[in-house]
């Protein structure tokens, strides 16, 4: 909350990037110890501390350009009179690039990471960083002449012509004949290629076995080149700190538009043309958008920064006119000076609102479930962790614990598929699955039973045929039969054995029945004519063995049933979603956990991050939760 008078607003450094560097201050000691030209602007309190002007442009200056030296090996001249750009701002627009890339880099292998800058400025501060702390490639323009040699002058000095190139154009220009000149596109065409070699070399070297999933994937990038070149854009993203002031007197009454607003700590900088500009920021960045829309076929990205809150709704409002496939705004926060990055794009499977700020997501108000006392028997918070814990590790979640004390649990949370969705259609399912379980089982132990009343069956039919001889002569054919399908015999041919010889063969018959009790005459018959046989004289029974002397029958269909319904199980259970792992899978969802005791009732928070389930997604597994609590199924 802001105070009055002399302390101005808090400091916002708890809200910066958390890559950022600068959200810990560098030691002025430090500096002051290594570099004269600081030293030499800096004060000492009776505590012996460090203290800096920051009313005094050239102590800014010595600032800049010393922590770019320590921090980034950068060496920069900054002309006096021009702008001194704030690390902490600059790096926060950076990393915000930086997480929106990321998500290109999730539809898109080739991304190469080559930007544009518009007004670069004297210390050229977004290529010389992007170049050094992120490896990007950058096109640069400026329109002032001071600015334009400064530039290059920074680059030349750091030996980075080879990753960034400036441009000298007419004042007001922005993308047009930019982004479209042959010579930049032939300079970009010649960077990605090298880009590309580059990286195929890397790959190629042989480097052990760990690199062969690296090498598969590079291999299918060559075979897909031809596809995916028509939908390659050519630059990945552009950038700009346009002039926010339509007029010198807006300069000095922008402090007075806000009450208790206090004196800025640090003086401003920069001359008229870099922070005024006809119309002011609002003017400059409705350019941008109107000629966006025309080179979207080039760019994938579009950024910018904005300065004054005041501006944003009219410039959304501008941007609705050119209807892009997705926008995020977002916040930059560092010392008591926040400022706004807006991004849009038209290629429509970048969902840019799954990046947010720090600051977005603390002030995201979380979904709350208090957890009653009557479920759990030990009502303490690692109790309750078990439980929720437990609902998380069936949804197949990946879960990170941060914080986990006697009275407070904090995780976060991501997601990759939406396993909380169809919980009542999959209980559905998996009762139904252990019906048919159960009902398969039934059928085994019924076919073993039959399988013995088949053997007692045969017995008695073989004691039978003494009384039948018509029966016992066609029988004996068919065993014949049977046995030239196991091995080679002497052909047979049909005719009326002595009562004897009958009664051995259907003795020895039998014995073979009783070691392969599941193997059938007719099994055989089919397995070597393709084609059924006509039944044994004992499937035929009498009425008295009524449902023994069709099992055969019923055996081999049950079989066949029973196969087919494993091969549809397994490949149902190969269907099944899986733990996912970080790589290579959208994560859907984000969010955290806090599981915390106040009050004498537990309570479970759940707050959004980010991911393409939204909002909605965070709800609905929410009301899953809800349910295990008052109708669990886990």
């Amino acid at each position: 909350m802001a105070t009055k008078g002399k302390g101005g607003p808090p400091k916002l450094n708890q809200f910066m990037h958390p890559r950022n560097p600068y959200r810990t201050p560098p030691s002025f000691k430090k500096l002051a110890t290594q570099y004269p030209e600081f030293r030499t602007h800096c004060t000492y309190d009776l505590s012996g501390k460090v203290r800096l002007d920051f009313k005094n442009c050239d102590a800014l200056r010595a600032l800049t350009t010393c922590l770019l030296d320590q921090d980034f090996g950068l060496k920069v001249d900054i002309p006096d009179g021009r702008l001194v750009p704030t690390l902490p701002l600059r790096l926060n627009y950076l990393l915000w690039i930086e997480d929106l890339m990321a998500l290109t880099a999730r539809i898109d292998h080739k991304c190469t990471r080559i930007g544009v800058d518009i007004g670069t400025g004297s210390a050229c501060i977004y290529p010389l960083l992007a170049a050094k702390q992120f490896g990007w490639s950058m096109l640069c323009t400026e329109a002032d002449e001071v600015n334009y040699a400064s530039a290059v002058n920074n680059v030349k000095k750091n030996d980075m012509q080879d990753e960034i190139f400036i441009r000298k154009v007419q004042e007001n220009t922005i993308f047009k004949h930019i982004l479209d000149d042959k010579t930049n596109l032939s300079e970009i065409a010649a960077l990605q290629a090298k880009e590309a070699s580059v990286e195929e070399e890397s790959l190629e070297k042989p480097q052990g076995s760990q690199d062969s999933p690296r090498k598969a994937e590079m291999e299918l990038g060559k075979n897909e080149k031809k596809d995916m070149e028509s939908s390659n854009y050519t630059f990945d993203f552009t950038m700009c700190n346009p002039p926010f002031f339509s007029s010198e007197d807006d300069t000095y009454t922008m402090n007075k538009s806000k009450k208790d607003r206090g004196e800025p700590v640090s003086v401003p900088t920069g001359a008229v043309q870099e922070i005024v500009t006809s119309g002011g920021e609002v003017s400059f960045i409705t350019q941008m958008i109107e000629e966006s829309s025309q080179l979207k076929d080039k760019v994938r990205i579009f950024t910018t920064l904005i300065g004054t809150k005041a501006d944003i709704k009219k410039i959304k409002q501008v941007l609705a006119t050119v209807s892009p496939a997705h926008s995020s705004l977002t916040e930059f926060c560092q010392g008591r000076t926040m400022r706004w990055g807006l991004a849009w794009t038209f290629d429509p499977k970048l969902h840019l609102n799954q990046v947010m700020s720090k600051k977005q997501m603390a002030n995201s108000k979380p979904m709350v479930m208090l957890l009653p006392r009557s479920l759990l028997t030990a009502y303490t918070v690692p109790a309750a962790w078990r439980m929720v814990a437990k609902w998380l590790h069936y949804l197949k979640v990946k879960v990170r614990v941060f914080k986990n004390t006697k009275y407070f649990v904090g995780a976060h949370v991501k997601a990759y598929k939406p396993t909380w969705l169809h919980q009542r259609r999959k209980k559905r399912e998996i009762d139904r699955r252990n019906k048919e379980k159960m009902h398969r089982t039934k059928e085994s132990d019924d076919m073993e039973i039959v399988g013995e009343g088949e053997t007692l069956c045969k017995s008695k039919l073989v004691e039978s045929d003494e009384e039948h001889p018509d029966i016992m002569e066609y029988n004996t054919v068919n065993q014949n039969e049977a046995h030239s399908i196991e091995e080679p015999v002497e052909k047979q041919q049909p005719q009326k054995r002595s009562k004897d010889e009958c009664e051995g063969e259907d003795q020895e018959e039998s014995s073979h029945e009783r070691k392969k009790p599941k193997i059938s005459s007719e099994e055989l018959n089919q397995s070597a004519n393709g084609s059924e046989e006509k039944p044994t004289p004992y499937q035929i029974s009498s009425p008295n063995d009524s449902g023994i002397g069709n099992s055969p029958d019923k055996e081999i269909c049950s079989s066949s049933d029973f196969l087919r319904q494993i091969s549809e199980k397994l490949h149902k259970e190969k269907e099944e979603p899986h733990v996912p792992q970080a790589g290579g899978l959208e994560c859907i969802l984000r969010f955290n956990i806090h599981l915390k005791q106040a009050g004498g009732l537990i309570s479970l928070e759940l707050t959004y991050l980010g991911g393409s389930a939204g909002k909605n997604g965070l709800g609905q597994l929410l009301l899953f939760m809800r349910n295990q609590l008052t109708n669990p199924t886990i």
